[in-house]
């Protein structure tokens, strides 16, 4: 009996840590976005997932040199190579391509999308079911999504780049849904920071094999001769990597996919208020209604999935 009990509180104390990483992970990278968006457009897409997988790497490694190396499975280590490559390689460019072209609040909500993908994901190669409930999340997260988009859509007068802007979004939501699946995998053998090392290293190299065989690594690394370009990057970096990246594996091994996945899509609570204040955005009515609906959503998703 007293053994049990022991158990259920340890359960219950490693659910609130996790949710408690996700959250702190949404506002993390709400942060981050908007710190990236404001250097962007001195970097390419490319360039910008090169430097910060860099920095990532260089930051975790002294770290872990503090916390120690743990033996890796060489199934796990596949695992987390190929989620690098698919998550920080191709589904990072593909998000400050996406950040580039639209507006930061406008991005962020796409970013709601992720519980539905993943969970679908979820389902079919990790066998988690959802429950009714959670199914209206799902369709709550999604009409909050569509009804700020539509918005925004209507809003631009012009803006060729939006649809295109829209598509790398979305493939970027895909890209990352799918890395956090197979992450998942592989985060059972190790601690997440260790995890979140292996992950950065793979997307790091994957982008230096893409760089090299353009012959456009000195062109992506020119802008860091700015240092004050390159001190607002590095503290963009810090803040994703430790808030972002580590948090959210953080939060991946000790929650569902699906519930970890759905808290860290309630980025647009920090992002919208912060696109406002600190970018001048002005998101329609419409923006915040669609939010109001999804956010909600996100969070009947989390604690009945």
């Amino acid at each position: 009996m007293i053994l049990s009990q022991i158990l259920e509180t340890s359960k219950t104390g490693e659910h609130a840590l996790g949710v408690g990483a996700a959250l702190a992970s949404a506002a993390s990278w709400a942060v981050g976005t908007i710190l990236f968006k404001g250097i962007g457009e001195n970097f390419s897409p490319s360039a910008m997932t090169l430097i910060k997988s860099l920095l990532s790497v260089l930051l975790l490694a002294i770290s872990l040199i503090f916390v120690g190396w743990t033996t890796v499975p060489l199934p796990s280590l596949a695992w987390l190579i190929l989620s690098g490559l698919i998550g920080i390689a191709a589904g990072d460019t593909c998000f400050f391509a996406a950040l580039r072209l639209l507006p930061v609040h406008q991005l962020i909500i796409l970013m709601m999308l992720a519980p539905g993908i993943t969970l679908s994901l979820a389902i079919l190669f990790l066998g988690e079911m959802p429950s009714p409930i959670a199914w209206l999340g799902i369709a709550m997260v999604m009409s909050g999504v569509a009804l700020t988009l539509s918005a925004d859509l209507r809003r631009e007068r012009g803006g060729r780049g939006a649809p295109t802007g829209l598509v790398l979004g979305l493939l970027s939501v895909l890209c990352m849904g799918v890395s956090v699946i197979i992450a998942k995998i592989g985060l059972n053998a190790m601690p997440a920071l260790q995890a979140t090392f292996l992950r950065m290293a793979a997307g790091s190299v994957g982008m230096l094999v893409v760089g090299s065989a353009k012959m456009q690594l000195k062109g992506w690394l020119a802008p860091l001769r700015d240092g004050g370009l390159k001190w607002r990057f590095a503290l963009a970096v810090g803040i994703v990597t430790f808030g972002g990246f580590w948090l959210a594996l953080f939060s991946v091994k000790r929650l569902e996919v699906s519930v970890a996945n759905t808290l860290l899509a309630t980025e647009p609570l920090f992002a919208l208020p912060l696109s406002v204040f600190w970018l001048r955005e002005r998101p329609v009515a419409l923006a915040w209604s669609g939010a109001a609906v999804a956010f909600p959503g996100a969070l009947l998703l989390a604690f009945n999935a």
